[in-house]
């Protein structure tokens, strides 16, 4: 008899064979007194008992009775994030049981846990058991968990859907909606309209709210206000106040076409990232893209990789200050034939870059962010059912890939910028979680 139909039987015996017997044998004998029949009735009833625990496979484990059911049980460990529940089926007609409530999960022998990136409390963490798959699905940059710009914190993942295109599941383009949006005309402003606008607003447009990053793109925008005139919205750095129509709530309506009317008049606008990231590129970039004005960005190290051609936007790393940057500004606003090199995707509508089209068409799943998860949902429910080796797979830099905090205004580590103070402590608590888990 197999190993684990005996361990099953084991544990059914345990709670129900002994008293089922007592009960089948005084109801027998009352009835039937030949010792032969008593021993038919009792080989019947463990017979029942070993199918139905065939049926059930009810076992045994750290002193609690766990089902594991017919397909693989999947966990969504951090709390108030979408994904799926119940039976899922996926490529190859693979299925698997998704759970959300962890109370519920305790009933089960659950083979994988997933996490998302931004909920995760490391106090608040799962057994990190050897034959448990782990699973991150993160989309956003390290501030919301600084460990995560470490190798230990990392390791502790068998698999990952992250920004990065080495991840498991990657969604390096999931704030480009088609690529339709990078040629359409719908919001675009002609050079020659934007020149009789600059008697209106600056040249430049800058839109922030979160004043405390670790790339300084405050201390970056200030001293490029020194050179040229910048039109400054938002909590930082605000030299202007937004049209009364978007003073409400506008961080929920950037997509409004009102909006986005009004961010193409602009000749440029500055993408700084909150962090800088292999392949986190954000509606910041994609945003002036959209509209046809010219982003000046900087954060992802690769940003080069994504862009429709090869001048679709000025990147500040071409540029060691931001004086020498405004005066690059100010030669493409005094010569439009330069400055519409920068919106050829725009005036010809065309794309060069066959990557970016090819990283679309090939994964077109990244432009939707259920879409993204229930793909990193089937990505771990395909494993689990290949059981090949999956426990040997362990996450590395390469799927979340962030360097100590990058100055905008030096391109290069500030020592005295407190998100590097920051780093360092996350880089150690990193490894005493790693220590913890793992011990």
């Amino acid at each position: 008899m197999c190993a684990k139909v005996l361990q099953a039987l084991l544990n059914c015996v345990k709670y129900f064979t002994l008293r089922s017997i007592k009960i089948i044998v005084k109801f027998t004998s009352g009835i039937l007194r030949n010792s032969v029949y008593k021993c038919l009735w009792i080989l019947i009833a463990i017979t029942v008992i070993l199918y139905l625990a065939c049926k059930c496979d009810l076992s045994r484990k750290n002193g609690a009775t766990k089902i594991i059911p017919k397909h693989p049980v999947v966990v969504w460990w951090t709390l108030n994030f979408g994904g799926n529940v119940g039976t899922r089926t996926c490529s190859r007609n693979v299925k698997c049981d998704f759970l959300k409530d962890r109370n519920e999960s305790d009933h089960y022998k659950v083979e994988a846990y997933l996490f998302y990136g931004s909920q995760i409390k490391l106090n608040d963490l799962p057994p990190r058991r050897p034959e448990d798959i782990w699973g991150l699905y993160h989309e956003e940059s390290p501030r919301n968990l600084e460990e995560l710009m470490h190798k230990p914190m990392l390791k502790l993942f068998n698999f990952s859907a992250t920004f990065s295109r080495h991840s498991d599941v990657p969604f390096p383009l999931q704030y480009l909606e088609s690529l339709e949006d990078i040629t359409t005309l719908k919001h675009f402003v002609p050079s020659l309209e934007k020149n009789k606008l600059l008697t209106e607003i600056a040249p430049v447009m800058y839109l922030q709210t979160d004043c405390e990053t670790s790339t300084e793109r405050d201390a970056y925008v200030k001293e490029l206000m020194k050179y040229i005139q910048v039109d400054s919205y938002g909590a930082c750095l605000k030299n202007k106040e937004l049209p009364e129509k978007f003073t409400g709530d506008y961080l929920n309506n950037l997509n409004e076409n009102d909006f986005l009317n009004f961010v193409a008049r602009y000749k440029f606008v500055i993408a700084i990232e909150n962090g800088v990231c292999e392949d986190y590129v954000t509606e910041k970039f994609w945003r002036p893209i959209k509209v046809g004005s010219v982003p000046i960005y900087f954060g992802s190290p690769s940003i080069r990789d994504w862009l429709p051609n090869n001048k679709s936007a000025i990147l500040l790393d071409d540029f060691t200050t931001p004086e020498i940057l405004s005066k690059h500004l100010k030669k493409l606003l005094a010569n439009d034939s330069l400055y519409e090199k920068y919106l050829e995707h725009k005036t010809k509508q065309i794309i060069t870059n066959q990557k970016l089209v090819k990283e679309l068409v090939e994964r077109p799943y990244q432009t939707d962010g259920m879409d993204t998860v229930e793909r990193f949902e089937c990505f771990i429910c395909e494993q689990l059912n290949n059981k090949e080796n999956i426990g040997t797979n362990i996450v590395n830099k390469l799927h979340y890939n962030c360097p100590k905090p990058i100055s905008a205004l030096t391109l290069s580590v500030n020592p005295t910028n407190h998100w590097v103070y920051s780093w360092y402590y996350a880089r150690d608590s990193a490894e005493k979680l790693y220590q913890r888990l793992t011990k």
